[in-house]
C-alpha cells in the first residue's frame, strides 16, 4: 500500500460492527499510542520531502519508503498495521476509546 492510502495514522475504512468483537485492551491502546507517536514523526518527516520531490515517481518512492517505515514502527510496538488501522477507526468512532487514548497520550505531549 502507498502512504497516500495509509496516512495519516493508517486511517482505513473499517466497520465498527466488525471491530466490536475484538474491543481494544489497555495494552493494545498503549501500543497504539506509542506507535502513533512514531507514525506521526515519520509522516511529518516525509511530508517536506514529498513536497520537495520534483516527479511523481520520486513522490511515490518517498511514500513507499515512509509506509515501510511506518509499518516497521507499528510492528516494533507490538501491533500489525491492520490492527493499528482497526484501533484508529474505533478511536475515531467511540468516545470512550478516544478519551482513553487521549489519557494514555498525555505522557507523550510536550
Amino acid at each position: 500500500m502507498k502512504l497516500r492510502q495509509l496516512a495519516p495514522l493508517f486511517a482505513l475504512t473499517l466497520s465498527f460492527a466488525a471491530f466490536a468483537a475484538t474491543a481494544p485492551s489497555d495494552k493494545e491502546l498503549q501500543q497504539f499510542v506509542a506507535a502513533s507517536v512514531e507514525v506521526n514523526k515519520i509522516h511529518s518527516a516525509s511530508l517536506a520531502k514529498r513536497e520537495a520531490a520534483s516527479t511523481t515517481a520520486a513522490v511515490e518512492k518517498l511514500e513507499d519508503e515512509a509506509t515501510s517505515q511506518m509499518e516497521k514502527a507499528i510492528e516494533a510496538k507490538g501491533l500489525t498495521a491492520d490492527r493499528y488501522a482497526e484501533l484508529y477507526t474505533v478511536m475515531q468512532s467511540d468516545a470512550a476509546t478516544k478519551a482513553r487514548v487521549a489519557e494514555l497520550a498525555k505522557p507523550y505531549r510536550k
